[in-house]
């Protein structure tokens, strides 16, 4: 399993509701179109030594690395990046930082 990590707080006078909400809305609708095996939202309750830590964590699941090379290009497309549910939330989150992992 390979996993796109991401770390987000929502912008100064945005309710966290309203990021999670949108973050579960985007993400769902690229599950349905078969563009990720799965995903989870939480919410960083501890940052403990990581203090500079957003708020909250996604994590998305591919089967592959092809499958999330696939995922990445098509979001780089024309358009993608502002357009629909990836737009809103650029457009409400602040902190925002990545990181790719495997399962060992």
């Amino acid at each position: 399993m390979i996993s796109y990590n991401v770390f987000f707080t929502p912008k100064p006078g945005v309710e966290d509701q309203r990021a999670i909400d949108a973050a579960h809305a985007f993400l769902k609708q690229l599950q349905s179109e078969k563009r990720l095996n799965g995903y989870r939202i939480m919410r960083v309750t501890n940052p403990a030594s990581f203090q500079g830590l957003p708020r909250f964590q996604a994590i998305i699941d591919y089967a592959s690395q092809r499958e999330l090379d696939e995922a990445l290009a098509y979001m780089r497309q024309p358009r993608k990046k502002e357009e629909g549910g990836h737009g809103e939330l650029m457009e409400i989150v602040g902190d925002f930082r990545v990181s790719f992992t495997a399962d060992v």
